[in-house]
């Protein structure tokens, strides 16, 4: 076929001119595939969530603490040697286990902030605040339920004591 009129066909490309194009287009994939390791990298590593703390037992919010993880782990008899001695009393160890069944554990949408209101010497206020995260029904959209729990402690022998059963599916959110 021959050219159109005016129009010269080139016989052949300028020398380095292909491998200029070449190494352009080699940099560009080079720097996507880099930045989608290092996206996947970071995703991975934020999504990474650390071990809670270890609950002090000599502090009011330590002891919630760890009442809630025992509860959460379905282990009544921890739950309940965080209880005072009247509470032990109104509930007693057999019914305290019949009407605080195995939960299955909450899910990572779930979060817990343990924050003391109140403290005394001999008596201290807890508030929990649980937050459950979930996706919503239309797309990007997301909704927060928060559930507020006061927990009364009090001392005794020296140990802080939650001073009432607080009823775990409260914690189970």
């Amino acid at each position: 076929m021959l050219p159109a009129a005016g129009l010269e066909m080139p016989e052949r490309l300028e020398p380095g001119h292909s491998a200029k194009q070449d190494r352009f287009l080699i940099g560009i994939v080079a720097g996507a595939i880099l930045l989608m390791i290092v996206g996947i990298a970071t995703v991975f590593l934020a999504s990474r969530i650390p071990p809670p703390p270890t609950p002090d037992a000599n502090s009011p919010a330590g002891v919630v603490q760890a009442y809630i993880e025992a509860l959460r782990s379905g282990n009544a008899d921890r739950a309940y040697s965080f209880l005072s001695r009247s509470a032990q009393a109104s509930l007693p160890a057999d019914q305290y286990r019949e009407r605080f069944p195995r939960f299955a554990p909450p899910s990572e949408a779930t979060r817990l902030l343990i924050e003391p209101v109140k403290v005394g010497p001999d008596i201290a206020e807890v508030k929990v605040t649980i937050s459950r995260f979930s996706a919503g029904g239309a797309p990007f959209s997301a909704e927060t339920f928060h559930q507020e729990v006061t927990v009364r402690l009090v001392t005794e022998d020296g140990a802080w004591r939650i001073n009432q059963p607080v009823e775990p599916f409260r914690f189970m959110m």
